[in-house]
């Protein structure tokens, strides 16, 4: 009954990030700071995609501004093309390149969160292996504390960590703990996209 509960909740889970994570990404734009599937897109996409993959490679840790608009222009593309599976794959590899990056930690907790609810999607074209679903919601568990215990108020972590948890039916209370601790950062992280977090806020209050 244990496992057909924690199941049933990465399920749910998986439905809701499919749809959340890529657009609350996405809109950090203008923020500073197993088995590998397959993927695909267009020709003009797929270019784009690896220009933006570049861009985030050339400066994690050096242009803060210049990774947040690209993370962000990456997850629009993503998010347009259903291109989970590849966002999947370069977050994973480039956590592995950048084990101490904290804002790459995070975000491939996100593109983990992303590939979970594509595995759930048509798109997929094949039945869940639910031991996989398990492994993958571990791993990005795992990416997220670590990006935290490496820097405790990332951005990236805490709002990555915060959705992820608040589509999770066990995990209320950690999302509103992790909400609470970003918000916390207001006076001394003027420069975060609080504006977004606010709008993530009224959205998931509204049941969405």
């Amino acid at each position: 009954m244990k496992h057909q509960r924690y199941g049933n909740s990465i399920i749910a889970l998986a439905v809701a990030l499919l749809l959340a994570l890529p657009s609350a990404m996405l809109a950090q734009n203008n923020h500073g700071s197993g088995e590998k599937p397959s993927s695909k897109t267009g020709n003009n996409s797929a270019a784009n995609l690896g220009q933006l993959e570049l861009s985030m490679q050339q400066n994690i840790g050096k242009d803060a501004k210049t990774f947040g608009r690209a993370q962000g222009e990456y997850w629009s593309i993503i998010a347009q093309q259903q291109d989970f599976p590849r966002a999947y794959n370069f977050f994973s590899d480039l956590a592995a390149a950048h084990p101490s990056s904290p804002d790459v930690l995070g975000l491939e907790g996100s593109a983990i969160g992303g590939y979970i609810g594509w595995l759930y999607s048509p798109a997929a074209g094949k039945p869940v292996d639910e031991q996989f679903v398990i492994a993958l919601d571990s791993k990005a568990r795992a990416a997220f504390e670590k990006a935290l215990q490496i820097d405790s108020s990332n951005f990236y972590a805490l709002f990555g960590y915060a959705i992820y948890e608040s589509y999770n039916p066990t995990g209320a209370e950690h999302s509103k703990e992790l909400f609470t601790r970003l918000e916390g950062l207001k006076s001394s992280h003027p420069d975060y996209p609080w504006t977004v977090v606010e709008e993530f806020k009224k959205q998931r209050a509204a049941g969405k």
